[in-house]
């Protein structure tokens, strides 16, 4: 399917190698839950992959026309991980391009969700490899990820981890590899909940922004800012969230303990199985 802007593919088996997506990270992805034939929080998927389009220059597709194009992907595949992602389009060589070209979109349907996620007893490592600051391009879902793709390497080698926590240059915890983090902090009977700030780093999840919603919703305390990686043994709770896996808790990161989450892995179930 092709329109005067976009070229639209629908599970493609082959990819033009003129793509500069492929050559040079040129364009935005998401990652999406489909069950039942519902893709889980579409609405903010579709949300941020138009502000990225936005932020990188490529004209971004309407919602109209993802979301029809995303029934075409999943129709044979009701229960999926559907992949999205917008390329700048092709051109022969060089960073230059055509003023008209042509932008690529690729929906690619994954049939195999986990069947089983491990939700708390999580164990993670800090990663050697430091998150540099890019102010400009925090926040999307750029497909020049060769900083969490190192991680990821890291991690084979840390088998007895589930995840590993990335840190910046001060060691301030970030995030996890694909997954953002909150700590909670019990104090007497109230909770404090604190995720870190990702204005010059990171991803700004789907699933972080729904917790952070839920959470000033029942008017829970929440701080948004620096976490310290050499003060997380004074936090009572940890959980990570993730759009495919949502909210997990850990239970270790490197030598440090949490407390058991049972009292607000209770709390938290309705986004938990979210």
């Amino acid at each position: 399917m092709t329109s005067k802007q976009y070229k639209i593919y629908i599970n493609p088996k082959n990819i033009d190698i003129k793509d500069r997506g492929f050559n040079f990270g040129d364009g935005i992805f998401e990652t999406i839950l489909v069950k039942n034939n519902s893709p889980k929080n579409i609405n903010e998927h579709i949300k941020r992959l138009q502000q990225g389009c936005e932020l990188i220059k490529i004209k971004p597709p309407s919602f109209k026309l993802i979301l029809s194009n995303i029934k075409r992907a999943i129709l044979r595949y009701p229960n999926c991980i559907l992949k999205i992602y917008v390329t700048r389009g092709l051109n022969e060589q060089g960073y230059l391009f055509d003023e008209d070209i042509v932008h690529n979109i690729y929906f690619r349907t994954i049939p195999k969700i986990p069947s089983i996620i491990k939700i708390t007893g999580l164990n993670l490592k800090v990663s050697r490899n430091i998150l540099h600051p890019n102010r400009f391009f925090s926040g999307i879902k750029h497909m020049n990820r060769l900083e969490q793709s190192l991680v990821a390497h890291e991690l084979l080698d840390n088998k007895k981890y589930d995840d590993m926590l990335l840190v910046n240059e001060k060691k301030d915890i970030i995030e996890t590899i694909s997954s953002n983090i909150f700590f909670v902090k019990k104090v007497k009977a109230r909770l404090y909940f604190y995720t870190p700030k990702i204005d010059n780093y990171g991803v700004e999840g789907v699933m972080r922004n729904k917790v952070i919603k839920w959470l000033r919703k029942k008017n829970y305390k929440l701080v948004i800012g620096t976490i310290s990686l050499k003060k997380v043994q004074e936090y009572d709770y940890c959980f990570i969230t993730n759009s495919i896996k949502g909210l997990r808790f850990v239970n270790k990161i490197n030598s440090v303990k949490f407390s058991d989450p049972d009292p607000i892995l209770r709390m938290l179930e309705g986004l938990v199985v979210s």
